[in-house]
């Protein structure tokens, strides 16, 4: 043979395949590249046809996979299992290893053997059964010589002595090898068994592994199931009563006006739930509930069937008592097969002893003439060997015994295999059916959940309505507010516009009468003309005129629920008006605070009507926004709550009207002093301002100071302001409100931003600091006119 053949044969891989219904072992000799599923299957189709193979590999056992078989480690633990199925030559037990020697092992199984009309196995026959002994003997080894001398009767006679020791020599060899194939075909009995026994742990850990996932499988689904029928039923149960309650839940008067405006007539919460429609449905919903509960007994009858943990304890109990035969089994051969064979041995080698010496006796005799001192020894060799022949034929007896009970025993445990994979096979099935079932099962307890939720609307809808009017005056509350912020604005702007009106008459009576036509034509074109009239399109509130007017929210429809946390509710409302807020507050103070003189760049009049209506439309603003956070919170709170705050002032007033009138009296009284603090502050802070109106600021700015800004040479592009300070640099002015390049900018502080400057030539340093500067850009209210 070549290198290179011996190589390619180097490189093919030996794999055991082993029955599991006779423990017989068929090796299949692969190629690397030919290391599939299908491969094996077509060696062994010989055995079996492919469409009857079942193939497990493991631990743990699973169908293999052509990507399995390819993996070195699988290949090298299939080896180890190669290792351990060899019987052992020392005195350690057969089937004592475990899995955590990490071998892997290849079985067989044949759907056809595990169908209700297999037949049983054929029962077991372990040859030779019988030996045939010879009764003549072999050719003599005897040399007599002349004619003469063979037909004496003295030789004769010593002649008779050599084929007695040759027929007991002959006999000897068939019992002595009979005792050989005897043993070889009980320890390949035994090794058939532990096959056998390993093939059926590998179909109930198989089953075990399927078996446990179903029952997780059964115990989540159990809870879930028994959880959310139970609620079903409550509802079920309650429905005729909830229906009653509904009867005794009156709508708000707004409601019944515009159901009457529509031609409908509800005056209850019944009134609004179709309910003959809903009793048909709740009786749907009891009919499918009953055969849910109809479908999961049947269901557990179907667990039932899986057996139980007693029975498959039993049942292991039964495999572990059968491999301990096993076990026993191989002991006594090991203990009684290997002895009779060992004796068996010597007995023949004893007897082909004898054999050799009665020939040299024989031929000493011929050549010396000593025939009659020839038959003394003879006979006493005769004698001394009587017994060999009689004791091998004992243990012959012994053998077949003990070759016939390991027949009988494996014939048994082939049958008890059959059954036994009978069962594991109706388990696997049982629980593809349990599994099928409960795919089943849930699904149709998904379509209950869902039908179950049109009568869950029923329960819900007391908590429901009063959450629908606690929206209705939240809404109310925000188109309101919407409205009066509007309002302000527009009326604020009005009169802005009306101050500009004034203050460019002014001008134009006063230094613009003595400009040259140059100024209006060719410097400024719009110098005479008016401010532009400022119209925004505001979007119209549409939805207040189908927002029903249910005045201040009431403890309707019941208690409120307590199952939903409002805190992202709060949240977004004051996200809602927070932004808006502080715009009314400004407006508020300018119109409050700030005297006329202040705004130099209109005219000294005193402060007009306009100013006047102006500055009540922002107090309304504010008044209407305050108005709508207060629903806003109102309609968190008795979300949280399960009462509105009226419902507590109802129930103290009701329990003690003495102490609820102290109360509200001290409750007014802090109120009024409060307020009368308030207006304190605020006369306080107009009379500071008025004092420190016309003064401009230079060692400190912020917020409502008036400030003198001065073009500077630093920055880039647009004309760069900077504040005239005393040790306080780096204030600028925002340019976005200034028109022009004015040669100086005096204006009062309305927003103040606070930033460090980055990299150079970046946004992030617009006036060319160093890095790392901190600077403030100032927003103005502009105070002079003038370039």
């Amino acid at each position: 043979m070549s290198s290179s053949a011996l190589s390619r044969s180097d490189q093919s891989h030996h794999i055991r395949v082993l029955s599991a219904s006779t423990g017989v072992c068929y090796n299949v000799v692969l190629q690397p590249s030919e290391l599939t599923v299908a491969n094996i299957r077509r060696h062994l189709a010989a055995a079996m046809p492919p469409s009857d193979q079942i193939l497990l590999l493991g631990p743990p056992y699973k169908v293999p996979k052509d990507s399995t078989l390819q993996q070195g480690e699988i290949l090298h633990s299939l080896r180890l299992g190669d290792g351990e199925d060899n019987l052992p030559t020392s005195d350690d037990p057969i089937l004592n290893t475990t899995e955590s020697t990490g071998a892997k092992r290849l079985f067989l199984f044949s759907k056809h053997a595990l169908s209700m009309q297999a037949p049983d196995p054929p029962p077991c026959v372990l040859e030779p059964i019988n030996l045939i002994l010879p009764t003549e003997s072999g050719p003599s080894p005897l040399q007599l010589g002349s004619p003469e001398q063979q037909h004496s009767p003295l030789y004769q006679a010593l002649a008779v002595y050599e084929r007695r020791f040759m027929l007991h020599l002959d006999q000897g060899k068939v019992l002595a090898d009979g005792s050989d194939l005897r043993l070889s075909a009980c320890r390949t009995c035994i090794a058939e068994q532990a096959i056998m026994a390993r093939a059926l742990r590998a179909a109930v850990s198989n089953l075990s592994v399927h078996l446990n996932g179903t029952l997780r499988l059964r115990s989540e689904f159990t809870t879930d199931f028994h959880s959310k029928t139970a609620s079903h039923l409550s509802l079920l149960q309650r429905f005729e009563s909830l229906m009653s309650s509904l009867s005794g839940i009156p709508l708000h008067p707004a409601l019944v006006t515009a159901a009457r405006a529509s031609g409908r007539v509800m005056e209850t919460l019944l009134d609004t739930v179709p309910v003959e429609k809903e009793r048909a449905w709740a009786t749907q919903c009891q009919t499918s509930h009953e055969r849910l509960i109809t479908m999961f007994s049947e269901l557990e009858n179907g667990f039932s069937q899986l057996g139980t943990t007693a029975s498959r304890e039993q049942e292991a109990r039964r495999d572990l008592e059968a491999e301990e035969e096993i076990k026993s089994l191989w002991n006594e051969v090991r203990g009684v097969g290997q002895k009779i064979r060992d004796r068996q041995a010597q007995r023949l080698e004893t007897l082909t002893s004898n054999h050799g010496k009665v020939v040299k006796v024989i031929m000493d005799a011929i050549a010396e003439d000593g025939a009659q001192t020839a038959f003394t020894i003879l006979e006493e060799m005769s004698k001394a060997s009587a017994d060999l022949i009689p004791a091998m034929k004992d243990d012959d007896q012994i053998s077949i015994k003990l070759t016939e009970k390991l027949a009988a025993a494996k014939t048994t445990a082939m049958k008890r295999m059959k059954v036994r994979l009978r069962e594991v096979s109706v388990a696997q099935s049982g629980i593809q059916r349990v599994n099928s079932s409960v795919g089943v099962l849930k699904e149709a307890l998904a379509q209950q959940c869902e039908n179950m939720i049109h009568l869950e609307h029923v329960a819900e809808l007391p908590d429901a309505y009063r959450d629908f009017v606690s929206e209705i005056c939240r809404r109310r509350a925000y188109g309101g507010a919407v409205t009066s912020s509007s309002t302000a604005m527009m009326e604020r702007l009005a009169s802005m516009r009306e101050d500009e009106v004034k203050a460019r008459e002014k001008f134009l009576r006063g230094a613009g009468r003595h400009l040259m036509p140059a100024f209006y034509e060719i410097f400024t074109p719009t110098l005479a003309t008016p401010p532009p009239l400022f119209t925004p399109q505001l979007p119209a509130m549409l939805e207040m005129d189908t927002l029903p007017d249910v005045g201040p929210t009431e403890n309707v429809g019941g208690s409120s629920s307590a199952a939903s946390p409002m805190q992202g509710g709060i949240s977004s409302a004051s996200t809602l008006t927070a932004s808006s807020h502080p715009q009314v507050e400004e407006q508020s103070s300018m119109a409050t605070d700030n005297p006329t003189n202040e705004h130099l760049i209109v005219s000294a009049d005193e402060q007009t009507d306009n100013e006047l209506s102006s500055a009540n439309a922002c107090v309304d603003a504010e008044r209407k926004t305050l108005a709508y956070e207060n629903a806003v919170l109102r309609q968190a709170i008795e979300r949280m709550g399960s009462k509105s705050p009226r419902t507590y002032i109802d129930e103290a007033k009701a329990g003690d009207t003495h102490s609820v009138n102290v109360l509200n009296l001290q409750k007014e009284l802090g109120e009024a002093k409060a307020e009368a603090r308030k207006m304190k502050e605020l006369l306080r802070k107009k009379k500071a301002d008025e004092k420190a109106s016309d003064k401009i600021s230079h060692s400190s700015f912020k917020v409502h100071d008036v400030a003198l800004f001065m073009p500077t040479g630093r920055g880039s592009g647009k004309r760069t302001y900077l504040a005239f300070h005393t040790n306080c640099p780096h204030h600028y002015l925002s340019t976005d409100n200034i028109e022009g390049e004015p040669n100086f900018v005096l204006g009062r502080i309305v927003y103040q931003e606070d930033l460090v400057a980055g990299e150079l030539g970046t946004d992030a340093n617009p006036y060319g600091l160093h890095v790392g500067t901190k600077f403030f850009v100032n927003t103005v209210e502009v105070l002079n006119p003038l370039s």
